[in-house]
């Protein structure tokens, strides 16, 4: 029975798994490191190319959405958030030149009452 010879350069491998070879250079390397790191958090690489599209899609929406909260309504609540808390502290609603007066009277060491 006569031996097969084999060819002198085999065909790549399938699935192609080149993308897991670490890159030689410290800019693809980093870029590469958080590709990994991504994939293997959310177990990317059990996914199918399409499943893939589909998470990555959902993220981000997801993140277009926080971002816009965050630019949008962040700092309306942020100043709600002030406003609430000097009635709280102080029981009425100050205004912030009445804030500013009292913190440099007490700076000053001027008695508050006779700011009032």
């Amino acid at each position: 029975m006569p031996y097969a010879r084999v060819p002198g350069k085999l065909p790549p491998p399938r699935p192609d798994f080149s993308f897991t070879k670490r890159p030689k250079t410290k800019t693809r390397e980093f870029f590469w490191r958080w590709r990994i790191w991504v994939e293997a958090t959310f177990a990317l690489t059990v996914y199918e190319p399409w499943e893939k599209v589909v998470v990555l899609t959902i993220f981000a929406i997801l993140f277009v959405a926080m971002l816009t909260l965050m630019v949008n309504y962040l700092p309306r609540q942020l100043v709600f958030m002030r406003r609430r808390t000097m009635y709280y502290l102080w029981g009425e609603d100050w205004e912030e030149r009445a804030l500013w007066s009292y913190l440099v009277a007490n700076d000053r060491g001027i008695d508050v009452k006779e700011i009032s």
